[in-house]
This record gives structure tokens, C-alpha cells and sequence, in this order.
């Protein structure tokens, strides 16, 4: 057997649990900073999941009128996300656990789930803020403009 491996896992395993509760609680907050935030500046954003039971470093929430890969595409080398849940990452489509939430069509289709971390600093927060809100806010403008074209050629 790895004697020293076993002992350094031990080790490890001892240490998280010291720090666990802090952190858990540490993210809760920066978690809640980030969903505050994207209220304030984001129209009719639905948090999807259980508000109650969630895991510290997961938001998951809808964001109608804005296709997720459209944002996931912008933002995907900036911010940690992703299109559907944990359980279906790098799965097309919705997955299975969206749609045993019975989400509608349009929430599941703008559905994003954003990691936040125990190093994440309250500035990095503010700044992904930022950069969701101007880039739904983009999105949107695009789609108006395309739904405008597309009414003047009927």
C-alpha cells in the first residue's frame, strides 16, 4: 500500500474539514453577491433549482430571451459556465435533470449555470456582474434587431 499517499489524503481530508464550514459559507455570500447583482441589472432572470438546498459554489439560473450559448459563447473564456446542469455538462440540449424540473422550453434554452470558488475575490464578483449584463444586454439587441428584419419582409 501507498502508506504516504493514504497519510497525505488523511491529511487533506482532515484540513477541508476545518475549513469547510468558513468556506461554504464564505461562497454562500459571494454566490448570493453574484445573484443580487444580476437581478438589479438583468430583467426577469429565474433562479432555477432549490433556493434553499444548493450547492455554495452553483448558480444555475434562466435568463429568458437569451439563447445560453449565445452568452456561454461570448463569456465561455472569461467567466466559469455553462449551458445545463453539472449532470450534463458537455451534453447538447437540456438535460435530464432540467426537464424532470419541468422547466419550460424557454427557461431550459437559456439556462446557465455559473461556478464561484473559495478564491473568488468580491471584485471578480462585481466584474462578472458586469460582463453578464452587457452581454445579455447585447444579445437582447441582436435579437430585436433580428425579429425587426424579419417583421419588415412580411
Amino acid at each position: 500500500l501507498n502508506v504516504p499517499a493514504i497519510a497525505g489524503f488523511g491529511e487533506a481530508c482532515r484540513i477541508r474539514l476545518n475549513e469547510m464550514t468558513h468556506d461554504e459559507n464564505t461562497i454562500s455570500l459571494k454566490r448570493n453577491q453574484l445573484l443580487n447583482g444580476l437581478k438589479a441589472r438583468i430583467e426577469s432572470i429565474s433562479v432555477n433549482g432549490d433556493q434553499a438546498n444548493h450547492l455554495a459554489g452553483n448558480l444555475h439560473i434562466s435568463i429568458p430571451g437569451v439563447p445560453n450559448d449565445a452568452l456561454v459563447a461570448r463569456l465561455r473564456n472569461t467567466l466559469a459556465l455553462s449551458t445545463g446542469s453539472a449532470c450534463a455538462s458537455g451534453v447538447e440540449g437540456p438535460s435530464h435533470v432540467l426537464q424532470a424540473m419541468r422547466l419550460s422550453q424557454e427557461l431550459m434554452d437559456s439556462a446557465i449555470r455559473i461556478g464561484i470558488g473559495k478564491f473568488n475575490s468580491d471584485e471578480e464578483i462585481e466584474r462578472a456582474i458586469d460582463l453578464i449584463a452587457i452581454n445579455v444586454e447585447a444579445i437582447r439587441k441582436l435579437n430585436d434587431r433580428e425579429i425587426s428584419k424579419n417583421l419588415s419582409k412580411v
